[in-house]
This record gives C-alpha cells, structure tokens and sequence, in this order.
C-alpha cells in the first residue's frame, strides 16, 4: 500500500471520531448550560473550550458556544473542520473506499456546509450530523475488507478515540453539576446505557472508572488501547511493520489499564495522562514509520 493511501486511511478514521465525539460532547454541555444555572455561562463555555484546546476568549453564552465548536471547515478541531478534513481524505482514497461510504460522509459535509439550524435548536441539529456520521462508520463495519486499509483506519480511530475520552473527562462535569454532572458525562461518551446496566451508582469516581477501565464499553481507554494493539498486529500481519516501538506503546498501555486493580480517584488521573500520552507518542511514531517523506528522488540525465 502506498504510503499516502495508508495515511488518508488512518486520518480518515481520526477526523470521523473526532468530529462524532465533539458532537456528542457539544450536545450534552450545552444541554447542561441551557438545564441547569447554577454554573455561570462564561465558566462553563471556558470549561468545554479549554478541554477541546480552543480559545474560550469572547465566548461568554451557549449560543456562542456553539458557533465555535461547530466552526468552519478551515479549523479540523472543530466539527464542520474536522468533517471537512474526514471527506478531503475520503476523496483522496475514493477508489479504495465504498461509494455509500462516501456518500454518507459527503452528507454530513453539506450538511454542515450549508448551514444547519444550530442556532435555533442546536440538539437536534448536532443530533443529525450524529446521525450521519453513525452510518458512515456502520458502512465501513460491514463492506469494508479487513486489509491494511481497516488497520490503519482503525488505529487512527481508536487513538483519537483515546485522546477525545481524556478531552471529555478533563472538563470535569461532576465538580462543575455534582448532581447531572456524572450522567452527562455518560452521554457524551455514548455510555449511559451500558453504565446502568452495571448495577453501579452514577457517582463520580464509578463514572470515571467505567470509562477508563471497563473491558467490555468500546468506548472506554482500555478497550480502545486493545483494539489499537489489534490493529497494529493485523498490520503486521499483513506484512506492514515498523522497529516494533508502536506496538511497544500501544501494548504496554493497554496491559496497564487491563491489570490496574481497585483504582483510587488520583490513580485514575494518572491513567488518562498516561493514555493521553501515548497515544500521542503512537501518533508518532505512525507517522514516522510509514507516512514521513524520506526525501527525493532527484534523476539525472
């Protein structure tokens, strides 16, 4: 595979998570900040905006917080960018991929593009975008081969996947809304569900805990860390190999979380920086092994 086929690949699964995941996350804290008064609206715009590493300055409302995140298709941290960055890799590798895999993700790009009602009802606005962004990873499960192309996919989208849970649990719903903090933090990440069926208490540190350690919600740093080793492996096995350092990263960290034992609430924040952390230095070294440019071949006459 071509490395700039393989880099589209795994930047397309990056750029679909990123932009489902803050979605979701846009969704619940705005619902927050519209429900609940008790947090003022300039703390708790700073408080998502910091945790996605944007600039809070002038976004003192719910209304200005979402024209932010949702963005423009110039910034890829934002939504409509990070939408826009997923289709521009698509397009790059349309051969390779699906139609309906293109299809369904080029809907979400005019939709954005064309200017969705968030001002008015921002819910149900980020709810259909959601919606589009489901089917295009619900196509790429069933019709996509599980080549080195699904590899590199899936490892760009369980890394970002890894970083956008750490994002959301910086923000710290639980000390800003003790009481509706825990279970929006649940729905931001998909989980509510799948936490209640546990039996546990919506409390902070069992919040905390599911969506760090739990072996079974995909969703969670462990799970995602298992499924970057897998991805990885099924490079290898494809014939795509590196030193051996990305393994090292990815598979290290996911014995970590996997054997971490009655965690306290510091151990906990210890485990997201460290997840945060080396799924940054995967990102790395992904690139460094298979996508950097190693110079130019210069022909002589």
């Amino acid at each position: 595979m071509l490395s700039r086929i393989a880099e589209s690949f795994f930047w397309l699964g990056r750029y679909v998570e990123r932009a489902e995941a803050t979605a979701r996350l846009l969704a619940e804290h705005h619902q927050l900040l519209v429900e609940d008064r008790s947090v003022p609206d300039a703390i708790g715009c700073r408080a998502l905006l910091e945790a996605l590493s944007m600039s809070a300055e002038g976004v003192e409302s719910p209304v200005e917080l979402v024209r932010v995140v949702v963005g423009h298709e110039a910034d890829p941290s934002t939504i409509a960018g990070a939408v826009s960055a997923a289709r521009t890799n698509a397009r790059a590798i349309r051969d390779s991929l699906s139609q309906d895999t293109f299809e369904a993700l080029n809907s979400a790009h005019l939709a954005l593009s064309r200017g969705m009602a968030f001002t008015a009802s921002p819910g149900v606005a980020l709810h259909r975008v959601l919606e589009r962004l489901l089917v295009v990873n619900g196509i790429v499960d069933w019709t996509m081969p599980r080549d080195e192309a699904y590899h590199f996919m899936v490892l760009g989208r369980e890394l970002e996947r890894i970083d956008m849970v750490g994002r959301l649990m910086a923000i710290r719903h639980d000390q800003l809304w003790p009481s509706s903090g825990p279970a929006a933090t649940l729905r931001a990440a998909a989980a509510l569900s799948p936490f209640l069926r546990t039996g546990r208490p919506i409390a902070a540190l069992s919040v905390r805990t599911f969506l760090v350690l739990d072996p079974a919600f995909p969703r969670s740093m462990r799970v995602c860390a298992a499924d970057a080793e897998e991805a990885v492996r099924g490079l290898y096995r494809s014939g795509v190999s590196d030193s051996g350092q990305l393994l090292r990263e990815v598979g290290m960290l996911r014995s970590e979380l996997e054997y971490a034992s009655l965690p306290t609430p510091e151990d906990i924040e210890k485990f997201v920086g460290e997840a945060r952390s080396a799924a940054v230095r995967a990102g790395d070294e992904v690139y460094g092994a298979f996508f950097r440019p190693h110079g130019t071949i210069v022909w002589s006459h």
